[in-house]
């Protein structure tokens, strides 16, 4: 016994024990134990799929994904936020199918619909307001297009307050809209002064009175006033210029209805002009200056545009409206800013009812808006009664830095250009360049894959922001929409001469 136990020892390497043998034997038992079970589980595999042809990694042909292992990937521990922007490969949760189809969500999530409406039913977004931006050339135009066009044949109804460039003109007759042409030398007159449609209900859903009625059409005939006042002083009005103003129209309107029609600027000025007899100094002083200032509505590039009756008449049931105002290219600024502050207020006396359904309104060139203080503060206004009207509003810029151009950072109208990015649940942005995206980036607190992603997005592709959600979307047109929305087009004939373009 002693011999055997002497024998054992001397196989036993340096600084090994009994205990390690019996390690590496149970060791290798375990081993030939699983091979015989995977030996065993091959077997039983062959018995059910005899007709199969077997590799040493699996069977080929329609059963090929069944293996005889079972994979077990190392798990990665992580939280959701990171997951969602460091793993583009995962798909988070889309918009649903509740909504017209606009394009792809680049991510995953398959086809990307959008209803603003539904999507406000559904508090996903909690403004009926949208900003686009992106430079020259990027899609953003066909967007706007695409939305209000698909928006149109779903029934709702569109309304475009100035057509700076004529691209709509197009687009809303091949919709079997009404385009409304405004311009130096045009027969076309639109009054200002017009009421608009008349609601059944106000703001707050209550019927609507005769004096309700009354004193809303007069609220806005006393706000385009003062506003074409202040465009042609470029200043505000003084307290007796205020006054003066408001005691005009008050005689305008009662000399107008005595004669059975409706008020027109000349009406003010006629009022104005018998104000200046006042024994009162300082009131009759006022009363000169605003008559010679309004005088200018009716003089010079402005003449015959807005100082006469209405010579067309926007149904509040017509599909599609735009007020083309293309003829202005080469007016003098404050020409272009009394149209397009006139334009905008007649537009939306027409269609600010709840009335007249569901609608988009759309702002183009939107960086002409944000500087003058009469449109900036229309625009406000509509952007807080967008949800009581049923209107979702569109504003057209290049980028965040044209909000800018309403004035210095901490003047009144930057405050209020500001309030329109923060009220609009829906951003979207197309490609930017570096110099633009560092603002867009600060003012929208993208993560660093945002703003990669804008960098380089493809022309057509755009980085939407519902809310606290964002999704890439690239839009894709139809064959009938490309040469309706194809805004390259004059150049394209200049450059190569020819009849028609192709989109």
């Amino acid at each position: 016994m002693a011999e055997t136990k002497h024998a054992v020892i001397e196989f036993i390497e340096p600084g090994r024990t009994q205990t390690e043998d019996a390690k590496r034997a149970a060791r290798q038992l375990r081993r030939r134990l699983e091979k015989e079970r995977a030996a065993a589980r091959k077997a039983e595999q062959l018995d059910k799929f005899p007709e199969q042809e077997w590799s040493s990694k699996g069977p080929r042909g329609k059963q090929k994904l069944r293996g005889l292992k079972v994979l077990a990937p190392r798990p990665v521990r992580t939280t959701s936020h990171t997951a969602a922007t460091a793993y583009p490969f995962v798909a988070g949760p889309g918009v649903g199918a509740n909504g017209l189809y606009l394009g792809r969500d680049q991510h995953g999530g398959g086809a990307f619909c959008f209803d603003p409406w539904a999507l406000y039913e559904a508090g996903v977004i909690s403004g009926m307001s949208m900003m686009l931006f992106g430079q020259v050339g990027t899609g953003k135009s066909s967007l706007a297009k695409s939305l209000a066009v698909r928006q149109v044949l779903a029934g709702r109804k569109l309304s475009v307050a100035s057509d700076k460039k004529g691209e709509w003109t197009r687009v809303v007759k091949g919709l079997g809209g009404t385009v409304i042409q405004v311009g130096p030398g045009l027969s076309t007159r639109l009054n200002p002064l017009d009421p608009g449609t008349r609601p059944s209900t106000d703001v707050q859903g209550h019927l609507m009175t005769d004096e309700a009625w009354a004193m809303m059409v007069r609220t806005r005939r006393m706000s385009i006033i003062v506003t074409l006042a202040k465009i042609l002083t470029d200043r505000d009005l003084t307290s007796p210029e205020h006054h003066m103003l408001s005691q005009a129209l008050d005689e305008a309107v009662r000399i107008s209805g005595e004669q059975d029609r409706v008020p027109v600027i000349p009406d003010v000025i006629g009022a104005l002009q018998a104000m200046r007899q006042d024994g009162d100094v300082m009131a009759a002083e006022a009363a000169s200056v605003m008559m010679m200032t309004m005088a200018r509505v009716s003089s010079g590039d402005l003449a015959g545009m807005f100082d006469g009756e209405t010579t067309v008449m926007m149904s509040a049931e017509a599909r599609a409206t735009s007020i083309d105002t293309s003829a202005l290219r080469g007016a003098s600024p404050e020409a272009v800013r009394v149209v397009n502050a006139c334009a905008g207020a007649w537009t939306e006396a027409m269609v600010t009812t709840r009335d007249g359904g569901q609608r988009i309104v759309i702002y183009e060139e939107g960086w002409d808006n944000i500087s003058s203080e009469a449109d900036l503060r229309r625009m406000v206004e509509q952007w807080k009664l967008a949800r009581a009207y049923g209107i979702f509003n569109i504003l057209v810029l290049h980028k965040i830095a044209d909000l800018d151009m309403a004035g210095d950072r901490s003047s009144r109208m930057a405050a209020m250009a500001k309030s329109l990015l923060a009220d609009a649940d829906v951003k979207v942005i197309y490609r930017q360049d570096r110099s633009a995206l560092q603002v867009t980036s600060s003012e929208m607190e993208l993560s660093d894959r945002e703003v990669s992603l804008v960098r380089s997005l493809p022309k057509g592709t755009g980085l939407w922001r519902l809310g606290d959600s964002s999704f890439e979307v690239k839009n894709e047109l139809t064959k009938a929409e490309l040469p309706l929305f194809d805004t390259d087009e004059r150049m394209d004939k200049t450059a190569t001469g020819a009849g028609s373009h192709a989109a």
